[in-house]
């Protein structure tokens, strides 16, 4: 078989085409941005209401919806990883992006006490890591704005009492996968991509 030689206008169609595919393939990825979002932002704002406004001795029992959200981004996720019809190398780094920053998350929590429990500042830098990376991976701005905003909230929550580095983490959540998340959304049932 005879390779064909392509035009400069081709080339760019060609690649236009694939960076669409890509994009519109991680678009899809908007549930899980809004499901961690909403799970952290419930859970934080939660933890910083019973710590601070009652006498509750167990704030964090609030974090006990992550395990819901683990159990359904592992149930959403094998099901689109059987639906793919092609998972590339991008996908793959994609997945092990944030299979890596959760164990690096869950490590740093499962750990706290030896830190004593001023663990939300690495959760918001981590967070902001891979943040930042998939807007990249994505050519989207608003993660990658998201991932920056992520990591100033790290540094002024290094310099806060635990309760208020909650109110950090939530606000984090709220522009970091929040809004990004719903714009994905609405560019995905507006536009395909």
């Amino acid at each position: 078989m005879e390779e064909k030689e392509l035009t400069p206008q081709e080339s760019m169609a060609l690649i236009q085409s694939m960076i669409g595919k890509s994009r519109k393939r991680y678009s899809d990825n908007s549930f899980f941005f809004l499901l961690w979002g909403w799970i952290v932002l419930i859970a934080s704002l939660t933890h910083f209401y019973l710590a601070t406004y009652t006498t509750y001795e167990q704030p964090y029992i609030a974090w006990s919806l992550t395990v819901v959200g683990g159990v359904i981004s592992g149930i959403v996720g094998a099901r689109q990883g059987k639906n793919a019809k092609v998972r590339n190398y991008s996908d793959k780094m994609y997945g092990w992006l944030w299979f890596s920053l959760g164990m690096a998350m869950f490590t740093i929590v499962f750990n706290g006490q030896l830190i004593n429990w001023n663990t939300v500042p690495f959760i918001l830098l981590l967070a902001g890591v891979g943040t930042a990376v998939s807007g990249a991976m994505m050519g989207f701005k608003p993660l990658q704005f998201g991932g920056f905003a992520f990591w100033i909230l790290a540094f002024i929550a290094f310099r806060q009492p635990e309760n208020y580095q909650m109110l950090l983490l939530a606000f984090g959540v709220a522009i970091g996968y929040l809004v990004p998340g719903y714009i994905m959304k609405a560019n995905f049932r507006n536009n395909g991509v």
